[in-house]
Protein backbone atom coordinates (compact mmCIF):
# COMPACT_ATOMS: atom_id res chain seq x y z
CA UNK A 1 0.00 0.00 0.00
CA UNK A 2 1.54 3.44 -1.11
CA UNK A 3 0.59 7.07 0.47
CA UNK A 4 -2.66 8.37 -0.83
CA UNK A 5 -3.22 12.14 -0.37
CA UNK A 6 -6.76 11.41 -1.57
CA UNK A 7 -7.72 10.00 2.33
CA UNK A 8 -6.08 13.25 3.53
CA UNK A 9 -9.33 14.94 5.00
CA UNK A 10 -10.28 17.57 7.55
CA UNK A 11 -13.45 18.13 9.80
CA UNK A 12 -15.65 19.90 7.21
CA UNK A 13 -19.05 19.91 7.88
CA UNK A 14 -21.94 18.33 5.49
CA UNK A 15 -23.55 20.89 3.10
CA UNK A 16 -26.68 21.61 4.54
CA UNK A 17 -25.92 21.20 8.50
CA UNK A 18 -23.78 19.21 10.44
CA UNK A 19 -24.97 18.62 14.26
CA UNK A 20 -28.06 16.96 14.86
CA UNK A 21 -30.16 16.21 18.50
CA UNK A 22 -32.73 13.76 18.97
CA UNK A 23 -35.11 13.19 21.16
CA UNK A 24 -35.32 9.66 23.66
CA UNK A 25 -36.03 7.07 21.61
CA UNK A 26 -34.94 8.23 18.08
CA UNK A 27 -34.33 5.40 15.80
CA UNK A 28 -30.21 4.86 16.07
CA UNK A 29 -28.23 5.55 12.73
CA UNK A 30 -25.98 2.37 11.60
CA UNK A 31 -24.54 3.41 8.77
CA UNK A 32 -22.80 6.93 7.21
CA UNK A 33 -25.31 7.50 4.38
CA UNK A 34 -28.52 6.53 5.50
CA UNK A 35 -30.80 9.68 6.41
CA UNK A 36 -31.28 10.61 9.70
CA UNK A 37 -34.91 10.06 11.12
CA UNK A 38 -37.07 12.96 11.59
CA UNK A 39 -36.95 13.10 15.09
CA UNK A 40 -33.03 14.57 14.89
CA UNK A 41 -33.21 18.22 14.87
CA UNK A 42 -30.29 20.25 12.94
CA UNK A 43 -28.12 22.84 15.82
CA UNK A 44 -27.63 25.35 13.06
CA UNK A 45 -24.48 27.01 12.26
CA UNK A 46 -21.45 26.03 14.47
CA UNK A 47 -18.86 28.42 15.34
CA UNK A 48 -15.59 27.77 12.82
CA UNK A 49 -13.78 25.89 15.87
CA UNK A 50 -16.20 23.10 14.41
CA UNK A 51 -16.49 20.02 16.98
CA UNK A 52 -13.72 18.74 19.63
CA UNK A 53 -14.06 15.13 20.22
CA UNK A 54 -11.80 14.29 23.01
CA UNK A 55 -11.16 10.89 25.02
CA UNK A 56 -9.45 10.43 28.44
CA UNK A 57 -8.06 7.05 29.19
CA UNK A 58 -6.56 7.59 33.10
CA UNK A 59 -4.50 4.69 34.21
CA UNK A 60 -2.70 3.49 37.67
CA UNK A 61 1.16 1.75 37.56
CA UNK A 62 1.40 -1.32 39.48
CA UNK A 63 4.57 -1.15 40.91
CA UNK A 64 7.09 -4.33 42.35
CA UNK A 65 9.61 -4.33 45.22
CA UNK A 66 12.38 -1.77 43.94
CA UNK A 67 10.17 0.24 41.47
CA UNK A 68 9.81 -1.53 38.39
CA UNK A 69 6.12 -1.14 36.86
CA UNK A 70 5.09 -4.28 36.25
CA UNK A 71 1.38 -3.57 35.39
CA UNK A 72 -0.67 -0.43 34.15
CA UNK A 73 -4.13 -0.48 34.65
CA UNK A 74 -7.17 2.13 32.83
CA UNK A 75 -8.70 2.91 35.68
CA UNK A 76 -11.53 5.41 33.86
CA UNK A 77 -12.24 6.51 30.22
CA UNK A 78 -14.49 9.62 28.96
CA UNK A 79 -15.44 10.85 25.90
CA UNK A 80 -16.73 14.43 25.38
CA UNK A 81 -18.03 16.18 22.20
CA UNK A 82 -17.52 20.33 22.48
CA UNK A 83 -19.05 22.70 19.79
CA UNK A 84 -20.83 25.74 19.58
CA UNK A 85 -24.11 26.62 17.99
CA UNK A 86 -24.20 30.06 17.01
CA UNK A 87 -27.85 30.21 15.87
CA UNK A 88 -30.77 31.47 18.14
CA UNK A 89 -33.56 28.83 17.57
CA UNK A 90 -35.62 26.96 19.59
CA UNK A 91 -33.88 23.42 18.89
CA UNK A 92 -30.46 24.99 20.25
CA UNK A 93 -32.39 26.48 23.24
CA UNK A 94 -34.17 23.11 24.26
CA UNK A 95 -31.00 21.04 24.04
CA UNK A 96 -29.03 24.15 26.35
CA UNK A 97 -31.67 24.44 28.60
CA UNK A 98 -34.16 21.27 28.81
CA UNK A 99 -37.96 21.08 26.70
CA UNK A 100 -39.70 21.27 29.36
CA UNK A 101 -37.90 25.20 29.75
CA UNK A 102 -38.39 26.63 26.34
CA UNK A 103 -41.88 27.87 25.00
CA UNK A 104 -42.41 29.04 21.63
CA UNK A 105 -45.31 31.09 20.27
CA UNK A 106 -45.55 33.30 16.99
CA UNK A 107 -42.79 35.64 16.81
CA UNK A 108 -41.93 34.88 20.72
CA UNK A 109 -39.33 32.33 22.72
CA UNK A 110 -38.91 32.27 26.30
CA UNK A 111 -35.97 30.05 28.06
CA UNK A 112 -36.53 29.62 31.60
CA UNK A 113 -32.94 29.11 33.45
CA UNK A 114 -33.03 26.80 36.43
CA UNK A 115 -30.90 23.67 37.30
CA UNK A 116 -33.20 20.91 36.81
CA UNK A 117 -30.57 18.03 35.08
CA UNK A 118 -30.64 17.53 31.27
CA UNK A 119 -31.82 14.21 29.91
CA UNK A 120 -29.44 11.94 27.95
CA UNK A 121 -30.19 12.55 24.46
CA UNK A 122 -28.78 10.82 20.70
CA UNK A 123 -26.33 13.48 19.16
CA UNK A 124 -24.91 12.90 15.07
CA UNK A 125 -22.31 14.87 14.21
CA UNK A 126 -21.53 14.23 10.54
CA UNK A 127 -18.67 15.43 8.50
CA UNK A 128 -17.28 14.89 4.73
CA UNK A 129 -13.71 14.80 5.45
CA UNK A 130 -13.06 14.92 1.09
CA UNK A 131 -14.40 14.34 -1.65
CA UNK A 132 -14.97 10.63 -1.02
CA UNK A 133 -15.50 10.16 2.52
CA UNK A 134 -18.73 10.18 4.47
CA UNK A 135 -17.88 10.49 8.16
CA UNK A 136 -21.03 10.39 10.40
CA UNK A 137 -20.25 9.99 14.47
CA UNK A 138 -23.21 8.53 16.58
CA UNK A 139 -23.66 8.97 20.32
CA UNK A 140 -26.59 6.89 21.30
CA UNK A 141 -26.10 8.73 24.91
CA UNK A 142 -25.25 12.37 25.06
CA UNK A 143 -25.46 14.59 28.62
CA UNK A 144 -25.03 17.82 28.14
CA UNK A 145 -22.31 18.39 31.19
CA UNK A 146 -21.12 21.94 31.06
CA UNK A 147 -21.70 25.37 29.31
CA UNK A 148 -19.39 27.85 28.38
CA UNK A 149 -19.69 31.59 29.11
CA UNK A 150 -21.98 33.51 27.09
CA UNK A 151 -20.57 36.86 25.89
CA UNK A 152 -23.06 39.92 25.33
CA UNK A 153 -21.04 42.33 22.70
CA UNK A 154 -20.73 43.45 19.29
CA UNK A 155 -18.14 41.48 18.16
CA UNK A 156 -18.84 37.74 18.79
CA UNK A 157 -21.69 35.23 18.59
CA UNK A 158 -24.17 34.47 21.10
CA UNK A 159 -23.37 31.36 21.62
CA UNK A 160 -21.90 29.13 24.10
CA UNK A 161 -19.78 26.06 24.18
CA UNK A 162 -22.01 22.82 25.14
CA UNK A 163 -19.75 19.95 25.92
CA UNK A 164 -21.73 16.67 26.14
CA UNK A 165 -20.00 13.37 27.62
CA UNK A 166 -20.88 10.59 25.93
CA UNK A 167 -22.51 7.90 28.41
CA UNK A 168 -22.31 4.09 27.55
CA UNK A 169 -24.87 2.28 25.87
CA UNK A 170 -26.14 -1.08 26.79
CA UNK A 171 -22.93 -2.66 24.92
CA UNK A 172 -20.67 -0.12 26.37
CA UNK A 173 -20.03 2.14 23.77
CA UNK A 174 -19.89 5.93 23.84
CA UNK A 175 -19.90 6.57 20.50
CA UNK A 176 -19.87 4.80 16.68
CA UNK A 177 -18.24 5.90 13.92
CA UNK A 178 -20.01 5.24 10.39
CA UNK A 179 -17.90 6.28 7.57
CA UNK A 180 -19.10 5.88 3.28
CA UNK A 181 -15.99 6.12 1.52
CA UNK A 182 -15.95 5.93 -2.22
CA UNK A 183 -13.86 2.64 -3.88
CA UNK A 184 -13.01 1.12 -0.75
CA UNK A 185 -12.45 -2.65 -0.88
CA UNK A 186 -11.64 -5.24 2.31
CA UNK A 187 -8.24 -5.80 2.79
CA UNK A 188 -7.19 -9.47 1.39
Amino acid sequence: MANDASNVGVGKPKVGGAVYIGTAGSPAPTDASTPLDDTFKLFGYISEEGVTISEERDSEDLKAWGGDTVKTSQTSYKETFAFTPIEVNPVVAAAEYGDDNVSVEAGKMTIKHNSKELPELPLVIETVPNSKTVDRFFVPKAKLTEKGDQALNDSDPMGRECTYTAMPDDEGNTAYEFMTITGLTPSE
